[in-house]
């Protein structure tokens, strides 16, 4: 997270150009401007299978019937132990009949055993070992095990990489918290929801920008800067103790509301604050420089970065952004207001860039972050992840930013709404007293929770060593065993928001978080442990160089159905990826991850590694699957522990 003053510029921002069809360029702007960054390259990238399939049959389906245009549709399944299914035969046969039947096609089935034949002549690499026609034309699709073998191997020797994707330049807006406020859960979802986000995006290749909007202007920092000068005279040379950012927020709101001398002091400091006025802008600069040291404390326990542009980053962009919006005649004068009305939109409350009294609010410094975003950054991509509430506001502002000619035509705006946290009465989470809960507390309350769990496991194993068994946890050291707590419990914190679809409310319970047992980033851990104890018995027990194994030319050999199950899974990774990135829903890859320890644990009861005489191929299977889960854990952005 960036920290330290911001620098604000001394003149205002000249009137934006429109992007219109002719693509005028941006007009330069004032001393904020930061230069955009460099066009991402397209990164190394692994194809989908199910895209490889997918090749295959739109390929036949082309030289089977040729100049018939159609979808083609390919699904997963596991139908008759097939892998995947073309189920394009049936709209294919509608689409057929209304342009005349080709000769020997009187049904769907026809069309299916037309479409095998050529799909079979375009499969050049041997990708499908049988293909099936079933019910009224289904294609039941069987991939070759040995391709699967193989490809699974190339996951331990090229590593794990992203599906192909064209890079975009994307700016996502999360987090967002209020300056003089404490972090608290209403802020967990947006950090967490946008920090996957743009861990997916950065992995496919995407140019990503993090940006923290924070609320750091507007009216409540005239009643700040009052209170702090009047509490803290010596402000300007002695720092002020104002850790407590909500005592100090209530006391100054207190005496705002109470004190009418107080009350006309604060507006004047709303406009020496606006007028820039130094010994405003410095009092401003210390309550925030107290807000980021606070916020610090959180993204560094979540393993969060951020570039912090907050509200007043935008303050001198919208004079120009508000002139041009008007000299287009989207943006129109009511009652001393100005507002736009976007077109295509049905919401009742128009947006208000400037008010009735001449000041500006919210939809004024979104319409000029929207702007600076696209026209200044050239951003392709934008994401703002916030409550479902706000769902309206943004679609005015995409909407306005639509018509406004700010946009391409195939720039992506996204709101990604989620719902709420909550306790286990099901409503707003907070403490028992009844406060909102800090975020800091409540990351800390779940190490402490894990912690507990580990203590409990290491007594255990204790005993069993004094028994004679093996004892990994009993080994640990201090140091192992506090890294092992932040791992578990700010994972836990993390894995259950992601894993729940974000756009529905959540209970959130600590036993839940921390069970070993069901969908949680404990169970995960423990699975990626279980793995590395694994790898590590071939390594000092039994002397496998795992460096000579991959150089030998050995491949995974997926012969038993949980090793077929569990190569299977393992290939899966790149198209899960891509369906999270077109979602916007981290619960897919959580999903994913949780489905594939499973089919772990499935492939551990049923197969034996160390002595067996597929030790080496199956070991080969266990390495691409630590990398896999290696890969999908950072993307959700927990860690990987190699002992619990």
């Amino acid at each position: 997270m960036t920290t330290g003053s911001i620098k604000m510029p001394d003149n205002l921002v000249p009137k934006p150009a429109p992007r219109a069809a002719a693509a005028a360029a941006p007009v330069p702007t004032g001393g904020t401007s930061v230069p955009a960054p460099a066009a991402a390259s397209a990164p190394a990238s692994m194809a989908t299978v199910l895209g490889m399939v997918h090749s295959i049959c739109a390929t036949a389906q082309s030289a089977a019937f040729p100049g018939i245009k159609a979808n083609v549709t390919v699904t997963v399944t596991d139908k008759a132990g097939a892998d995947y299914q073309n189920n394009s035969a049936m709209a294919l046969f509608a689409l057929l009949k209304g342009a005349g039947l080709p000769d020997g096609i009187k049904s769907p089935r026809d069309v299916s055993e037309r479409l095998v034949t050529q799909m079979q002549a375009c499969d050049k690499d041997g990708i499908m070992t049988k293909l099936e026609v079933a019910g009224p034309g289904f294609i039941n699709i069987f991939l070759s095990v040995a391709w699967l073998s193989k490809r699974v191997t190339a996951f331990v020797t090229e590593g794990v990489l992203p599906p192909p994707c064209t890079p975009l330049r994307a700016v996502v807006d999360f987090s967002s918290p209020n300056v003089a406020k404490e972090m608290h859960v209403g802020h967990l979802r947006s950090t967490i929801i946008g920090d996957c986000l743009c861990r997916v995006l950065e992995f496919c290749g995407h140019s990503v920008e993090r940006i923290n909007h924070i609320g750091d202007w507007g009216t409540q920092f005239g009643m700040l800067i009052r209170h702090l000068k009047n509490v803290f005279p010596d402000y300007a040379s002695k720092p002020p103790p104002i850790a407590d950012l909500t005592t100090f927020y209530k006391e100054s709101k207190k005496v705002f509301d109470e004190d009418e001398a107080f009350n006309k002091l604060a507006h004047d400091e709303v406009v020496n604050l606006q007028g820039g006025d130094g010994a405003a802008r410095f009092a401003w600069n210390q309550i925030c420089d107290v807000s980021r040291r606070e916020f610090e404390k959180v993204y560094s326990r979540l393993d969060v970065t951020l570039t912090e542009r907050g509200e007043s980053f935008y303050n001198e962009y919208i004079p120009g952004v508000v002139a041009h919006l008007e000299e287009i005649g989207l943006a129109k004068e009511d009652k001393g207001a100005k507002l736009i009305f976007p077109p295509g939109t049905k919401h009742e409350n128009p947006l208000i860039i400037v008010k009735s009294d001449g000041g500006y609010g919210y939809d004024s410094t979104d319409m000029a972050a929207v702007w600076y975003r696209l026209l200044e950054r050239q951003a392709d991509w934008l994401l703002y992840v916030t409550d479902a509430g706000q769902a309206s506001h943004f679609d005015l502002v995409f909407a306005a930013a639509v018509a406004a000619g700010w946009t391409k035509p195939d720039t992506r705006l996204d709101h990604v709404p989620f719902g709420m946290v909550c306790g286990s009465d099901g409503k707003k989470y907070k403490t028992r007293s009844g406060e909102v809960t800090k975020l800091v507390d409540l990351l800390d309350e779940a190490v402490e929770g894990a912690m507990k769990e580990l203590n409990a496991r290491k007594e255990e194993q204790l005993e069993k060593a004094r028994e004679g068994g093996r004892a990994n946890a009993a080994n640990m050291s201090d140091a192992e065993m506090r890294n092992a707590a932040s791992v578990l419990g700010y994972g836990a914190v993390k894995y259950a928001d992601l894993k729940s679809n974000r756009i529905s409310n959540y209970i959130f319970s600590f036993e839940r978080m921390l069970d070993p047992r069901g969908n949680t980033a404990v169970y995960l851990l423990y699975a990626g442990a279980r793995i590395a104890s694994i790898l590590r018995t071939a390594r000092e027990d039994k002397g496998v160089d795992v460096d000579a194994l991959i150089a030998s030319g050995v491949t995974c050999n997926l012969a038993e159905p949980a090793e077929l199950a569990l190569g299977r899974g393992i290939l899966r990774f790149q198209e899960v990826v891509e369906t999270c990135l077109s979602t916007l829903l981290p619960s897919a890859l959580c999903d994913y991850l949780y489905e594939l320890c499973g089919l772990f644990t499935k492939f551990y009861q049923a197969c034996k590694v160390i002595g067996d005489p597929q030790m080496g191929p199956r070991l080969l299977l266990l390495l691409a699957l630590e990398k896999v889960l290696r890969k999908g854990y950072s993307l959700v952005g927990i860690g990987y522990l190699e002992r619990i």
